[in-house]
């Protein structure tokens, strides 16, 4: 367990899930889904989006809210049968 963002997000697990590229975006939807947790330098790094808005900055559940509706407006979530 790693309680630095900066080092879950250069460990070498989380930089192969980046390298898978986009079809790594519907699992990780449906993992922040589930359980909201710290995807979002990936998800911006695979699709070069940022959809938080700044208010939502730190808040992990509004962080996750907002990607989850960027999956949805893009037909990632539906797409691949999450129950959003």
């Amino acid at each position: 367990m790693l309680s630095s963002v900066s080092q879950i997000t250069m460990h070498p697990a989380y930089q192969r899930i980046i390298g898978m590229g986009e079809r790594a975006v519907p699992l990780i939807l449906q993992e922040l889904e589930e359980r909201p947790d710290h995807w979002f330098r990936a998800l911006q790094a695979i699709t070069g989006e940022n959809p938080i808005p700044s208010e939502a900055a730190g808040n992990l559940r509004h962080m996750a809210e907002a990607w989850l509706n960027w999956g949805r407006e893009k037909g990632v979530v539906a797409k691949y049968g999450s129950g959003a």
